[in-house]
Order: C-alpha cells, then sequence, then structure tokens
C-alpha cells in the first residue's frame, strides 16, 4: 500500500524518490508488518534490517561485497539485545511456546512417517517424550524450531532434513543416542556440547542445509 501510494505521488511529480532497489520492499514491508503483529521480534527486526541493507547497497551506498558483514554485525547486535533484556530458554524459546506433537503434518515417505515443520519469522518447541518419531523434514527462516527427542520412541536410523538460514535448529536427544551429521554450512555453524557415546542403542541422521545459522544438538 505504502510503496503504491507513493509510486503513484512520484508519477504525477508530488514527490521524487529513487526507485533503485525498490524489489528490497518486498522483504521490508512484510517484516516491517510482523513486527507488529507477532509476540517475538527479533526475527523481524533482522529481516527490517537485512531489507534495508539490500536497498542501500543496490542503490551504491554499501558494496554487495560487504553487505554480509553487515548481517552479521545486525544480527549479533538484535540477539544480544534480546539475550540481555528478556528471559530466555534455549535460542530464545519460552517454555510458553512449546506447541503440541500432535499439530505436525505427516507425510508417509518410504513406510516411514516425517514430521514437516515450518517456521519463518517465528519459535516453534516441540516435545516428543512418549511419541514416536521416525523422522522430520525441518523448514526456517529468520526463525528456531527445537526437537526434544530425549524420551520418545525413536527409530533406529530416523534422519531430520534440515533447511535453515538466519536461523537455528536445536535437537535434544537420550546420551545413548548416536547422531550423525552431514549438514552443509555457510556462515553458519553444526555441533554442541553433544558428545557421541561409546556404546549406542539407536542412530540419528541430521542433514541438509544450513546459512548464516546454526544446528545445536545437546
Amino acid at each position: 500500500m505504502i510503496f503504491g501510494i507513493g509510486w503513484a505521488l512520484e508519477l504525477t511529480g508530488l514527490l521524487h524518490f529513487s526507485l533503485e532497489g525498490w524489489w528490497a520492499l518486498f522483504i521490508i514491508i512484510p517484516s516491517l508488518a510482523a513486527v507488529f503483529t507477532t509476540k517475538h521480534k527479533s526475527g523481524p527486526i533482522i529481516g527490517v534490517g537485512i531489507g534495508v541493507l539490500l536497498m542501500l547497497a543496490a542503490r551504491g551506498t554499501i558494496a554487495w561485497t560487504d553487505i554480509w558483514k553487515f548481517i552479521i554485525c545486525l544480527m549479533a547486535v538484535v540477539y544480544g539485545i534480546s539475550i540481555l533484556f528478556f528471559r530466555k530458554d534455549g535460542f530464545g524459546v519460552h517454555n510458553a511456546d512449546r506447541q503440541t506433537v500432535e499439530d505436525l503434518k505427516l507425510v508417509d515417505q518410504n513406510g516411514r512417517q516425517i514430521r514437516k515443520i515450518h517456521s519463518v519469522f517465528g519459535k516453534q518447541q516441540f516435545d516428543f517424550s512418549g511419541q514416536r518419531f521416525e523422522g522430520a523434514d525441518v523448514e526456517t527462516s529468520f526463525g528456531f524450531v527445537g526437537l526434544d527427542l530425549r524420551g520418545a520412541d525413536l527409530l533406529d536410523g530416523a534422519i531430520i532434513k534440515v533447511e535453515c538460514s538466519f536461523g537455528g535448529v536445536e535437537l535434544r536427544v537420550d546420551k545413548d543416542v548416536c547422531v550423525r551429521t552431514a549438514v552443509e554450512s555457510a556462515f553458519g555453524s553444526v555441533g554442541g556440547n553433544y558428545a557421541p557415546p561409546a556404546d549406542s542403542a539407536k542412530t540419528l541422521y541430521v542433514n541438509g542445509v544450513c546459512s548464516f545459522g546454526g544446528v545445536d544438538i545437546k
């Protein structure tokens, strides 16, 4: 709406502004709307900042080669503020954000019931204690997904496929579960304080891609 009105004023000569980098508004406006409509502000604020940085780069104010440095600085500042001023529980997830496993969509893949989890500008945490877990497809952008698999009926050889960008995924497993990772990481990290057991009862595989984010295993 703002973009349409502004462009109309520019066409009539009542307002003059450069349209270079206008496509960044498709990131800025939805992110700005999410700042005022969602409970958690960190992701949307980062989205607004990234949109502004992209517009500045398109206008030549900052160099494209340096934009990733500004994005990392932006993420560090926003998450640092959230950690300092708000009580957090693992990557900034409140206990109240825990959702029920029954709400997740199930998809049959090669005879396995795979949980589909999608998080954009939000934070979700699921407790699978006492639940059957045969695998999951996790997609998150500017958000967080936490999977607590402790006490779950874990299928040996279950696979978690992760696609994470500008966000985080946290996995908690029992001590006798061996986790094998094959996650391609760009400006991100995969790890945590997880120690592979000497004698494992079951194996969990974590595959996928992670950019400007992290996969934490505990």
